[in-house]
């Protein structure tokens, strides 16, 4: 398994997951990686599309026990205009 540079965990009762994976992204830089893990297949399908969407890249997806690991490299963000 590839070393993440932060980790989600939205195991069991989460709050918000999709909200707490994109804040968590965002205080990663380009080429870093997030590391998810849920028992939610929904989720699972959320972040696939989210991920697509943003440009980020999933690296590995693993499932154990129900649980589904996701490894994501975070992708280039379009860059703030300096005023």
């Amino acid at each position: 398994m590839m070393y993440a540079d932060k980790t989600v965990s939205c195991v069991g009762i989460c709050q918000a997951p999709m909200l707490s994976i994109e804040t968590e992204m965002e205080t990663l830089s380009e080429g870093q990686v997030l590391q998810v893990t849920t028992d939610k297949p929904d989720l699972v399908e959320m972040v696939r599309s989210w991920a697509g969407e943003s440009g980020h890249t999933i690296e590995e997806e693993h499932v154990t026990s129900g649980v589904t690991t996701i490894i994501m490299r975070k992708g280039r963000v379009a860059p703030v205009e300096a005023k």
